[in-house]
């Protein structure tokens, strides 16, 4: 059903063929040896303990090494993403040279479609917002469709790859090849940039350094560098106890975002080493950070560390050097504040921003909903509320946007 969305905008100016997901059988017999061989650590007090503030458990290791070995199906998961539209385009880059970008889309036929580029965080892929794409494809014919979804690799994430390796891909680079996609997918007279976790801090930068980004939506948004925390007298007791979570979390649950910002070429190297050192670092993270009452199951997963292993993604995605150095104690990240902004809050999500403290902070919001379920992964977890977010925010910018 979704391949009927295919047909690629007549101003498309880029160098972009259609492609097919598919792991070679070869590379599927190297993993299963390797995870075979993979040694589960030795038992020690702390990994026997079930407590996730401690991390994944032993026990939960190797009963997910033994499901990943004997029951796990990657062809599965691999039917499910060639189920929609997936293409490469080639795109210049004065400093990075030549970056191969991958995407999925929904391409709509109506000249007035709204675009939207969706931007996955970590450790996430272009896969979390499958789930909402095969609503939409099942809601709305190419006739129909009010816009033009893009969902990109993000550069140097899952099927996004460059020639060169020269230069390190920062925050500003990968904003710039973002938008650029979008230019070259002939979508000149704007678009909406709609992100959470690493996507919402590229949307951030995509509104407020270029023009063709008329609009933003985040389901992530923390506190900019320099602004003061407002006064909580206006927040409500669920306000309160959501931040209450947030803080714990940060005292708690950034050890990895450090390792990765201050030493990317150890960590890269020491977890993509082995299946079992890729699951339970990214394991460890797509438990705690889910809505408790709606946990990932071990098939889901599985299926984004076999996505991380199969593309080589984990050394590779390491941004958080750059968000470290760049921007946390040094100055403001740019945020456009006049673009219309709306955000969406997931009670479980990592850190918050309260509506009334939006509202303060940021003059140019137009939607705030405050969902009570779901978590990090909003796309993923709650695909229906996450679109209703989208639909109506972008039903209010719409009239940014220039007949096609």
């Amino acid at each position: 059903m979704a391949h009927r969305f295919n047909v690629l905008p007549e101003k498309v100016s880029g160098n972009t063929t259609p492609f097919t997901f598919h792991i070679p059988k070869d590379k599927l017999i190297e993993f299963r040896e390797l995870l075979r061989l993979s040694k589960i650590g030795p038992a020690a007090w702390w990994n026997q303990q079930g407590d996730p503030n401690l991390g994944v458990s032993r026990e939960w290791l190797a009963k997910a090494k033994e499901t990943w070995l004997t029951s796990f199906d990657w062809r599965n998961h691999e039917d499910f993403i060639n189920k929609f539209p997936n293409f490469k385009i080639i795109l210049e880059d004065n400093e990075l040279g030549q970056v191969d970008i991958h995407f999925a889309a929904l391409f709509s036929a109506k000249k007035d479609a709204t675009p939207i580029i969706f931007m996955h965080g970590y450790p996430s892929s272009f896969v979390d917002f499958l789930p909402m794409m095969e609503i939409l494809a099942e809601k709305y014919s190419p006739e129909t469709l009010p816009y033009h979804i893009i969902v990109p690799s993000l550069p140097d994430y899952g099927l996004s790859t460059r020639q060169s390796l020269d230069q390190e891909m920062t925050l500003n680079r990968s904003a710039r090849i973002m938008n650029q996609l979008m230019i070259e997918l002939g979508f000149h007279d704007g678009y909406v940039a709609q992100g959470g976790d690493l996507g919402s801090m590229l949307a951030r930068l995509m509104s407020a350094q270029y023009k063709e980004c008329k609009a933003f939506h985040l389901n992530m948004l923390v506190l900019n560098e320099g602004q003061e925390v407002p006064s909580s007298k206006d927040l409500s007791p669920q306000d309160l106890q959501t931040l209450e979570r947030s803080e714990a979390w940060c005292k708690t649950g950034l050890a990895y975002a450090l390792e990765h910002g201050t030493r990317p070429s150890t960590v890269g190297l020491a977890i993509s080493s082995s299946p079992i050192a890729l699951l339970a670092w990214i394991g460890e993270k797509l438990m705690e950070w889910t809505d408790p009452r709606n946990k990932f199951s071990l098939d889901q997963i599985l299926s984004l560390v076999s996505f991380y292993w199969f593309t080589d993604t984990f050394p590779r995605s390491l941004y958080h050097a750059t968000i470290l150095r760049d921007y946390i104690g040094s100055k403001p990240f740019p945020t456009s504040m006049e673009k219309p902004l709306g955000y969406s809050m997931f009670q479980y999500d990592l850190v918050v921003l309260p509506q009334p403290w939006v509202q303060e902070l940021y003059p140019n919001l137009i939607f705030f909903n405050n969902h009570v379920e779901g978590g990090h992964f909003a796309s993923t977890e709650q695909p229906e509320a996450f679109l209703d977010d989208i639909e109506t925010f972008v039903a209010t910018v719409s009239g940014l946007f220039k007949a096609k």
